[in-house]
């Protein structure tokens, strides 16, 4: 390179380094980006570094070709710059991604190579010298080159992104030397290509000569990558919310792996590819002490949709679910659908909670907003719950701890997001606790039916009972359902304990029966019983085993779920009317559209709400309420039954109202069977000395 100014090639190297090791930084930070974020991120960066690659061509030209002309052709600047941008745009997209496959590795290195060259092309004809030819052979030779060196760049530009060490910055200082010095000798070689003959002509300016062009154009790319600082520094650190910027289209996700599956569905990593992400990436963890967390994402009020809209409208909801997640993470980051309205991210790359709290957040919002569906308006909320690596164990635990975390977050009241911490520990110590428990009750029988009878309000004779599920704990005695249903709920235990209330119910009349009295049982359904199109079939087949007959059975279903499901409760009640099955309404009067709604209903009874029974005798409102439920009732051949009866003066007033049945505390508590049985009898007793019946002067110590 005789003749050559070394500053001005010093110079020239030093830039090209500079912008290498700046290309480090937009890599990574569109590697964490969220994906609303990433498509503006990768134009911004496309722009900044397809402007230091311009550049570097023009600066390197002239270094080598010694060509400056003041009467340059800017349509061709404006060409060699637009090509610039495409190579960075391909090659930061590549780089960037979790995964680089070969086949993208290949397209980048074919099109970047091209383009390398277009680029170069473009510089020289803007200088508008009169006399320059290009070989072919060179071209050639030298395109392929460029190939070789952009796939060497986008390959070394992923490697370091995915594979950080303790040594991260020198590894990008040494790294980003050896590509800028691969870049430095493919510009001698595309110089290789131009022959510059004797005559050229071109106008050469005093003032522009290749060192102040040089040297001006190395300033431009030193401010142009401190301003790509800048901007990594704010998304990244100060997480700046590009929210509220128009929202790029997400790039679909190429999931790709010798072992990994999707859902179906979603086409999400399933329960058993995030299994196998969470293996690696604990490694990750394990390998460069770095931190990873899951975050638990249940959603809220789903089941209702299916119900209402029907499965097809609940499987859209679903993958517009899945759409919405893939967006609110980041790049680095991977959601998974467990099963269900169930969800997992996995959030890699964090120094931090406060890495955590802005994915979080965005989760959380982007399911806050409403859906639109096959013409439905669905608004669903979602609880999210998250635990970090290394500070919460291994896998099973850290799986554990997330979910603990998600119903700390549901029980704030839902569109939360709640840390594992030493508190929701606690809780969850205590609800693992009660998991084992409640296997052992149902393993060793350890439920039992209480029974609160019903009586005429009329004749106070005993009409029935209802009948209401206890646990007789080995150490905390008797357990309401209160106390344990929601935590069977949540470990899939409802069903077992559903079905043996169904059955005990059955063997119960039964056992009155053969002593003589014919009992009859008003029994309440679940929310999963409400749900499962199976269940009348269930009730038939288990009344045949014990031979009882459908009159003996009244089942209660809850207001709440009879308004909010109306469709499926319909279809039910059908299958009810078809098997001679009664159907109750429990806590009746609680919802605001009771009244219109009763009359389109397939039933047999309705229960007024506790409330109205406990206002009944102080406010003529109440009073004149129930007497309006009765007549309609009534009118609609229903029979009415008021609960939570307390006091004589309750119990005159809706006798006097027209209920018919009646039960609570003035009576008696629920009892066990036996003690039920038996109250019964010495009732028919007393009534077959006196003629009447007297309930409300029964003496329950007696029995």
């Amino acid at each position: 390179m005789v003749g050559y100014d070394f500053s001005m090639i010093l110079l020239s190297f030093l830039a090209t380094w500079f912008s290498m090791f700046a290309t480090f930084s937009f890599v990574n930070s569109l590697y964490k980006a969220s994906s609303k974020a990433r498509g503006l991120l990768l134009i911004a960066y496309s722009l900044m570094a397809g402007f230091g690659l311009f550049v570097v061509h023009f600066i390197n030209m002239i270094t080598f070709a010694e060509i400056v002309s003041t009467n340059l052709s800017f349509v061709n600047l404006i060409f060699a710059y637009f090509f610039s941008v495409l190579i960075a745009y391909f090659g930061l997209n590549a780089a960037s991604k979790k995964k680089l496959i070969v086949s993208s590795l290949l397209a980048n290195a074919f099109i970047g190579g091209v383009f390398g060259f277009v680029v170069y092309y473009f510089c020289i004809k803007s200088m508008k010298v009169i006399g320059i030819h290009f070989e072919t052979t060179p071209v050639i030779l030298s395109t392929i080159l460029s190939m070789v060196v952009v796939g060497v760049n986008v390959k070394s530009l992923f490697w370091v992104k995915s594979n950080p060490n303790t040594h991260l910055t020198l590894t990008k200082i040494v790294v980003a030397f050896f590509l800028a010095l691969s870049i430095f000798v493919l510009h001698i070689a595309f110089h290789s290509t131009i022959i510059i003959e004797a005559n050229a002509v071109t106008e050469v300016s005093r003032i522009y000569t290749p060192k102040t062009v040089s040297t001006i154009g190395a300033s431009l790319i030193i401010s142009l990558f401190l301003f790509g600082f800048l901007i990594v520094f704010f998304y990244d650190k100060l997480h700046f919310n590009f929210s509220k910027i128009k929202q790029f289209k997400q790039e679909l996700a190429n999931i790709e792996g010798q072992y990994e599956t999707l859902d179906p569905l979603t086409q999400l990593p399933n329960r058993a590819a995030l299994k196998q992400h969470l293996e690696s990436a604990i490694k990750r963890c394990e390998r460069v002490g770095d931190n990873m967390a899951l975050a638990y994402i249940d959603l809220d009020h789903f089941k209702p949709v299916n119900d209402s809209f029907g499965h097809h409208v609940g499987d859209q909801l679903l993958m517009e679910v899945a759409n919405r997640l893939n967006t609110a993470i980041r790049s680095c980051d991977i959601v998974a659908r467990t099963g269900g309205d169930e969800f997992v991210a996995l959030i890699e790359e964090i120094t931090s909670t406060d890495d955590i709290v802005p994915v979080a957040q965005r989760i959380v919002d982007s399911i806050k907003e409403p859906f639109e569906i096959d013409g439905h308006h669905i608004e669903i909320s979602c609880s999210v719950g998250i635990a970090i690596y290394q500070r919460n164990g291994d896998i099973e635990k850290l799986m554990l701890n997330a979910d603990a975390a998600m119903y700390k977050a549901k029980e704030a009241g839902k569109n939360q997001y709640k840390f594992y911490d030493a508190e929701i520990e606690f809780a969850s110590d205590q609800m693992q606790k009660m998991h084992a428990e409640l296997e052992a009750a149902v393993n060793e029988n350890q439920f039992v039916l209480y029974f609160q009878p019903k009586f005429d309000c009329n004749t106070e004779a005993p009409v029935g009972a209802e009948a209401l599920l206890r646990w007789n704990h080995p150490t905390k005695g008797l357990l309401k359902p209160i106390d344990f249903l929601p935590a069977a709920e949540r470990f899939g235990l409802i069903d077992k304990i559903n079905t043996w209330v169904i059955v005990e119910t059955c063997q119960s009349i039964y056992r009155a029966r053969k002593a003589g009295i014919m009992l009859n049982v008003s029994v309440n359904l679940s929310r999963q019983q409400f749900r499962n199109p199976e269940l009348v079939e269930y009730i038939k087949k288990v009344m045949s085993q014990h031979n009882i007959s459908p009159n003996s059975l009244i089942f209660e279903v809850s207001e709440t779920n009879a308004i909010k499901n109306q469709n499926q409760f319909k279809s039910l009640l059908s299958k009810f009317k078809l098997a001679h099955l009664k159907v109750s309404i429990d806590d009746f009067g609680s919802h605001p559209f009771s009244l219109s709604y009763l009359q389109n209903l397939e039933i047999s009874e309705v229960k007024l709400d506790k409330q109205f029974v406990a206002e009944i005798t102080r406010h003529k409102s109440s009073r004149a309420m129930v007497e309006a439920v009765v007549k309609l009732a009534h009118a609609l051949n229903l029979n009415v039954v008021a609960e939570g009866v307390e006091t004589e003066e309750q119990r005159a007033t809706i006798s006097a109202a027209g209920c018919n049945q009646m039960q609570g505390f003035l009576f008696s508590d629920a009892v066990p069977e036996k003690q039920l049985l038996k109250m019964f009898r010495q009732i028919s007793d007393n009534f077959e000395k006196t003629g009447s019946f007297s309930a409300t002067e029964f003496n329950l110590e007696n029995v």
